[in-house]
């Protein structure tokens, strides 16, 4: 700020280049003004530094001029305005509205030239102080603005909370996706409030208790807008250190993560459409067995004269007719989906699933082992459980072209903390095993070991479904020679 200087305001030249004259031989940069005030703003590279007003210049409207300049600066600014002013007061009397302002500083006659320089040195160096806080103060707004931008063009935003997860701050960018145009409406609102009424809330808890420990939680969350829009959040929670070091409010950084969730939900669908595709051939052949069998029975009750052999032909019929209902009604259940979980028999989430895949099963000679010691309904979307253990029951039946044996087992976990108490439901298998590297894999999109047979989204999207119930599907496998195979393990959680 080397063109900042004391701008000089004199009733004659003479006295002004005088003035001035003396000052910059101390240093002290000027400019001059005979009765008037220069450029005092800072208009591009203009800057105003502190102005010195002699009395014999200080007239009515120069006083208003200047009341009206220091009324009018930025926050940022305090512009020194130095009088000089004789001691008998008349002056002072006559501009007593300019004086009272905090930035003007009254310096009376007669004055020591080396006292003056001083003030005025001291004047600059304030001014120049005030001009570098502008400057961080723009840097900073750009700095906002920029990270704004970035936040924005990732669709991130940030809130403050207190322990209990309610909110305290939030930036403006969230509380247009929330659709909130005044955050005092929200202000000590649970972020609870705005979660679908089916979400659960034990993944936000658990995060929750993490951040006040001290730890990361992060969580998935649904939301809905005011106006009814659906948005996926995903969200991790970080703790706030107050001045002693204790934890005192949490950070929640949320990335809207709604166009990634709607394109897996695409997905899911396309997925669900070709198991529908997959199962359409097995569930022919189901029905068409015992439809070839009851042509023939029927063809033989025309041709039997004896009433009890008819009889027994009609009989098996109708148990044959009751097999092709019990196929149809578990393929409807199988694709049946409601808006909101509901409670489930583990039992009948297996056996529906063995029904459709039943002659596959005896084509390949597969023997099915069951235990099923869970009794108690499972909170579910009956629909998605159902494609998750499909998809494991028809990986299993894959891995054993050449037989085996498939092994079922349902369980229920007790504990105390809400991870821990839900359902256990195994798949395991006696096929051909996974080596480590396929292992690390399975869970990818697209990434699959049965070539053109297959489209590498069944266990990816099998993933989804189960965090979407906040549950968790893992697997462990192994190759060997007398002993290879692989086993599923699907936890869902008791709300």
């Amino acid at each position: 700020m080397s063109d900042l200087a004391v701008q000089i305001v004199t009733h004659t030249i003479h006295q002004a280049e005088r003035l001035s004259s003396q000052l910059k031989r101390a240093g002290i940069p000027t400019t001059i003004a005979l009765g008037t005030i220069g450029a005092l703003t800072s208009n591009g590279r203009d800057l105003s530094g502190p102005i010195l007003v002699t009395e014999e210049a200080l007239t009515s409207s120069l006083a208003e001029r200047l009341f009206e300049l220091i009324d009018t600066q930025p926050d940022w600014s305090d512009l020194p305005l130095l009088l000089l002013l004789t001691p008998d007061g008349a002056s002072k009397n006559s501009f007593s509205k300019l004086l009272s302002r905090g930035s003007t500083t009254i310096l009376e006659k007669p004055l020591s030239f080396h006292t003056l320089a001083s003030v005025l040195q001291s004047a600059l160096h304030a001014r120049r102080k005030q001009y570098q806080t502008r400057d961080a103060i723009q840097a900073l707004d750009t700095c906002k603005a920029r990270m704004r931008s970035i936040l924005r063009s990732n669709g991130i935003c940030v809130e403050h909370l207190d322990l209990d997860g309610n909110l305290l701050a939030m930036d403006f960018d969230g509380q247009e996706r929330i659709g909130i145009p005044n955050f005092t409406e929200i202000r000590g609102a649970s972020s609870r409030s705005f979660w679908k009424k089916e979400e659960s809330s034990c993944g936000a808890e658990d995060a929750m208790k993490a951040a006040r420990s001290g730890s990361d939680g992060h969580y998935e969350r649904h939301f809905m807008t005011s106006k009814g829009e659906s948005v996926w959040w995903d969200i991790k929670l970080l703790p706030e250190l107050n001045l002693i070091g204790e934890i005192d409010h949490l950070l929640a950084i949320s990335h809207d993560i709604t166009p990634r969730k709607q394109a897996e939900q695409a997905l899911i669908q396309s997925e669900k459409l070709a198991t529908v595709g997959r199962l359409v051939s097995s569930i022919a052949h189901e029905i068409n067995n015992p439809l070839a069998a009851l042509t023939n029975l029927l063809y033989l009750a025309r041709l039997e004269e004896n009433r009890p052999e008819v009889m027994a032909y009609l009989d098996i019929a109708d148990q044959e007719l009751r097999r092709v209902s019990i196929i149809v009604n578990q393929t409807l259940r199988f694709h049946k989906q409601s808006s909101s979980p509901q409670a489930v028999s583990p039992t009948n989430l297996l056996t529906t699933v063995l029904t459709l895949y039943q002659r596959k099963l005896n084509s390949v000679a597969v023997q099915v082992e069951m235990d099923l010691m869970a009794s108690s309904p499972v909170s579910c979307f009956e629909g998605d459980i159902r494609q998750v253990v499909s998809n494991l029951v028809a990986n299993a039946i894959d891995a054993m072209s050449h037989g085996g044996r498939l092994i079922l087992r349902t369980r229920e976990l007790r504990g105390k903390t809400c991870l821990k108490r839900g359902l256990v439901i195994t798949v395991a298998d006696t096929g051909d095993g996974m080596s480590p590297v396929v292992q690390s894999k399975i869970f990818d999109p697209f990434f699959t070991t049965k070539g053109i047979d297959g489209n590498g989204l069944g266990l990816w999207i099998s993933q989804e479904i189960v965090k979407r119930h906040h549950g968790n599907l893992t697997v462990r496998s192994r190759q060997r020679k007398d002993a290879s195979g692989t086993v599923f393990r699907l936890f869902l959680p008791a709300f």
